[in-house]
């Protein structure tokens, strides 16, 4: 089982909509994966926004339990593959852990795609729904490439 983690920088915002968007598309399509996610200059124990929840919410998920958590060595230790939602924190995490070449991404670049994920933190619900259905899409294409390479 692959093991993937979502990084973006508080925590609060995308890497959780990865996490929980990537659980649930990972059920409905019988995707053996365990996803966790981490924050740059995240702290300990913060809910994701009240945006997050309710943009997830309005797909049916619940992601009121979720709590955040700065990325720290045991995490990276535990992924099979880190994905980013920024490029600078690929470079961040390459910086402080050069080791991890090779296993960690963007999560664009990962999918064959160019870009950074947009931080939605402190703006309107409209803009997180477009963050939103971008993570989908893009966690979508990931997951399929996951279970195409797993399953040789």
């Amino acid at each position: 089982m692959t093991k993937v983690l979502f990084v973006c920088t508080g925590n609060l915002c995308r890497s959780p909509m990865a996490e929980y968007l990537a659980r649930e598309i990972a059920r409905q399509k019988g995707i053996e994966v365990e996803v966790k996610s981490a924050g740059t200059w995240a702290v300990y124990g913060e809910p994701a926004t009240e945006e997050t929840i309710a943009v997830l919410q309005e797909l049916g998920i619940d992601a009121k339990p979720h709590r955040s958590q700065p990325l720290d060595w045991d995490l990276l230790d535990w992924a099979d593959l880190v994905l980013t939602m920024e490029e600078w924190h690929k470079r961040q995490i390459l910086a402080k852990a050069p080791e991890a070449n090779g296993k960690v991404f963007t999560l664009t670049e990962f999918v064959g795609e160019e870009g950074d994920v947009p931080d939605p933190y402190g703006t309107a619900r409209h803009a997180y729904r477009q963050v939103r259905d971008q993570i989908h899409r893009l966690v979508e294409k990931a997951l399929e490439k996951i279970a195409s390479t797993t399953k040789r």
